[in-house]
This record gives C-alpha cells, sequence and structure tokens, in this order.
C-alpha cells in the first residue's frame, strides 16, 4: 500500500531469468544459467524496524572467480600511486584510456587492476578539474578585460569572494545591447543548460527579432539556483 520495499530476494547471475509482476530493465549484459541455486532472502520486521535474514544459501554450482569481485563498486580503489600517474599523465594530454594500459601493463594484464577505466575518468573530473575553478574564473576575468579594452560597450558583471571563489557573473557584448534596443519588449530567461565541467548553471537571455529569428541578448553562469544568484 505504501510502496516501501517488505523483501528482499538476492540471487545469483548464473540461476537464469524468471517471470516477475515488477517491471525492471533488462539486462544487456547477461551470463550463461547453469541453474546456481545460491541466494539470500530477506525480510523486513515492522515490530524491530529491521531487516531480518530468512535464509542464506551461498553455495553455487560453478566455479567463482576472486579477481572478478574486486572490480564491483564497493572493492574497487585507486591507489595514491595510481592518482599520481593519473594527475601526471593528465597534466601531460595523455588520454584516460593511455594510462588505463599503462598500468594495467604494470601489473600485467587489466584483470590485476582494483579498478576499471571509468574511475579513471571519473577522477579526473570530480577531484582534478574541481581543483582548476578558480584558475578559470580569473581566466574569465582576463578575457572580459580584454573585451572591455577593445569595446568599451562591452558589459560584464562577476561575483567572486576574496580567494575568487565564483558566486556568478553575467555578459553581454555591444551587438546584444542594441538588439535589446529594439527587441526588448519581451526578454525569457532560459536556465536549462549546464556545463560540462564544473556543473554551473547556464542561463541565456534572449528575444525574437523582427525575422522571427531567436537572438542572443546576453549569457550568465550562475552558482547555483538560488534567489541570491538569480538577483
Amino acid at each position: 500500500m505504501t510502496k516501501e520495499p517488505i523483501n528482499q530476494f538476492i540471487h545469483c547471475n548464473w540461476e537464469g531469468f524468471h517471470g516477475s509482476r515488477v517491471k525492471a530493465p533488462t539486462q544487456k549484459n547477461t551470463i550463461a544459467a547453469v541453474g546456481c541455486r545460491a541466494r539470500i532472502y530477506a525480510k523486513f520486521d515492522k515490530e524491530k524496524q529491521d531487516w531480518v535474514m530468512l535464509k542464506v544459501d551461498l553455495r553455487h554450482l560453478h566455479p567463482c572467480s576472486t579477481k572478478k569481485a574486486m572490480h564491483y563498486h564497493e572493492n574497487r580503489e585507486l591507489t595514491i600511486h595510481t592518482k599520481c600517474v593519473i594527475e601526471v599523465n593528465d597534466e601531460a594530454g595523455i588520454r584516460p584510456n593511455e594510462t588505463f594500459l599503462a598500468l594495467a601493463n604494470e601489473v600485467g594484464e587489466p584483470l590485476n587492476l582494483c579498478f576499471l577505466e571509468k574511475d579513471i575518468r571519473n577522477y579526473i573530473s570530480s577531484r582534478l578539474r574541481a581543483t582548476n575553478v578558480n584558475f578559470d574564473v580569473k581566466e574569465m576575468l582576463n578575457y572580459f578585460m580584454r573585451m572591455k579594452d577593445i569595446n568599451p560597450n562591452f558589459f560584464y558583471a562577476v561575483n567572486v569572494d576574496d580567494d575568487y571563489k565564483f558566486r556568478s557573473a553575467v555578459s553581454v557584448d555591444a551587438r546584444c545591447r542594441v538588439s535589446y534596443e529594439y527587441y526588448g519588449d519581451m526578454v525569457p530567461f532560459d536556465t536549462t543548460y549546464s556545463t560540462n565541467r564544473h556543473g554551473l548553471p547556464f542561463a541565456s537571455f534572449i528575444d525574437v527579432n523582427h525575422h522571427g529569428k531567436f537572438t542572443l541578448l546576453g549569457c550568465s553562469l550562475l552558482g547555483s539556483e538560488e534567489i541570491p544568484s538569480f538577483e
């Protein structure tokens, strides 16, 4: 009635697939079924407000590979040596797949590594790129100042703190300001975009010209989608 799970059934992938009333996405990497009966039953006890094991059978009918266990998400990790190699290679412009192959050659083969290639990509995007936010803000400020020197009608406003921690920014060039004088009767503010690297919401000011085409009036980056950023 409440849509809350009250029992769980965990079985081995080698058992095979059986019909279920619950619609679930079809698995693409299927495994040959051998009728393995290893399984775990659990039920939620409402009185104790906790899960209770009803049956645990860990006897598999097939050999289990201990090497493959390292590739489960909870067992994957990047060592300090691996992180250093990733950082050095990323600064040198070496692609993540080439870094993965180099690390695999150190230990003999990819199966001997305790991580996957996508873990390298995730580390680069989440850890290394995040440390470059301040540098990117300084580069953006330098770009805005150069554009202001070229054309005094270029307008920009950047909100940062004392440590150059980004809060928000908006820029409007001379052509956008002229377009606003002609077509600024209605200005939609679109925030449905997001930058890839830092995840900052990208917002654009647009309007429609006399040809029925969209015209850009200005661009902005928001530190968050909260009221102070919009103001």
